[in-house]
């Protein structure tokens, strides 16, 4: 398997996540899976994997810390550009690993 990329393609979030890419399209499609779409083709941040892959976590500890997160991160940044919101969840992601990985 190639690196992974910061900006995937749905073809590479397949092979990351050992899905088909027409169920990872069905999740862009459904909302699930957030994605930009540049043309006719779809392009996913790194950081949207992860989120969708904490969202969607059987652990119910994980869930509660993400959706805090969100939540204090939403508060804090009301007016704030999108990127500095991007930031913030990547941020909480790489807390919420670190705190799984104790």
């Amino acid at each position: 398997m190639e690196a992974i990329k910061e900006i995937m393609t749905p073809e590479q979030v397949a092979d990351y996540l050992q899905l088909s890419k027409d169920t990872i399209y069905r999740y862009i499609r459904e909302g699930k899976l957030t994605a930009s779409r540049l043309g006719r083709n779809y392009r996913i941040p790194k950081e949207n994997v992860d989120l969708f892959l904490l969202a969607t976590s059987t652990s119910q500890a994980a869930r509660e810390a993400l959706f805090n997160r969100w939540e204090s991160v939403a508060e804090r940044n009301k007016g704030i550009p999108f990127q500095e919101v991007e930031r913030d969840v990547a941020e909480a992601i790489a807390e919420i690993r670190h705190r799984n990985d104790r």
